[in-house]
């Protein structure tokens, strides 16, 4: 037939980084549960989730009435263990109270002065003082409900420290990963942006009800107003060994493809035709 018109491009060997892609949760580096030291019934909750905190600000108080209390029987029981030693040692002078009575009353007296430093510290953990700049992430509690020691009241996001996002990945996709490996990272909240991250901690045993491997991705705000759980997509480029180095032709030089198997026509110049060359993609 007659022969037809034909536009080449020259094949090229180009460096070639595979791509990780995976869908994540952004969220504070650190995040810090915050509970009263001992239990009681909450006064009152200054803040709510959502809320930025500053370091020291009085977060959550409790009612004052029997943590108070407890501190003031335990002062009456160290002034009289102070009366009855005072009263022992006058007595041991007068030879009426043995030493051993004396050596006793001591012993109940320092007893008695460490339960009084030990409500005293109590008392001062009745309320919850934010740790450092943050936000609040959760609010566990509310006013007049009754608590107990080491329970979460707060969760709050220490937002000083950076930013990240947590995905998880498949064991293929975890072994090619490395601390330090570059990330582009899209949020559907910024539409059209791209937020530079960096690659700062690889699980290092897989979750035992997924089997995956939690990857954690440092990324800056960059001016952003970023909020915990925002659903990031995550794209980690990697170099596979062996693979670095690729033969590259324009899509649009593949005339069939059907998964990896494709077709393109390779210009034969010695014979002035094109021969169709079956290909792996």
């Amino acid at each position: 037939g007659d022969a037809a018109p034909i536009r080449t491009v020259p094949a090229e060997r180009a460096e070639v980084r595979a791509a990780v892609r995976a869908v994540g949760i952004l969220a504070p580096r650190d995040e810090v549960r915050l509970s009263f030291k001992v239990g009681g019934v909450v006064d009152r909750i200054a803040v709510d989730a959502g809320d930025r905190v500053r370091a020291g600000q009085v977060l959550a108080v409790l009612k004052g009435t029997e943590v108070n209390a407890a501190v003031a029987q335990a002062a009456e029981a160290a002034e009289k263990g102070r009366r009855d030693l005072a009263r022992a040692k006058q007595l041991r002078a007068d030879e009426v109270a043995t030493q051993e009575q004396v050596e006793d009353l001591t012993t109940a007296y320092n007893v008695a002065r460490l339960n009084l430093q030990a409500a005293q510290f109590n008392a001062r953990f009745a309320s919850i003082a934010a740790p450092a700049d943050g936000v609040v992430l959760q609010r566990l509690a509310e006013a007049d409900e009754l608590v107990a020691g080491g329970q979460p009241v707060l969760v709050v996001g220490v937002t000083g420290d950076g930013w990240v996002v947590r995905t998880a990945l498949a064991d293929r996709d975890a072994v090619r990963v490395n601390l330090g490996d570059a990330a582009t990272i899209a949020f559907d909240a910024f539409p059209g942006r791209s937020f530079a991250g960096k690659v700062t901690r690889i699980g290092s045993s897989a979750d035992p009800q997924t089997g995956t491997f939690e990857v954690e991705i440092d990324v800056a705000p960059g001016g952003a107003r970023f909020v915990r759980g925002l659903v990031a997509k995550v794209e980690l480029a990697i170099r596979d060994e062996g693979e670095s180095s690729q033969t590259v032709v324009p899509v649009t030089a593949l005339v069939e493809a059907d998964g990896p198997a494709g077709v393109v026509y390779v210009l034969d110049a010695a014979e002035g035709v094109a021969r169709r060359r079956e290909v792996t993609v």
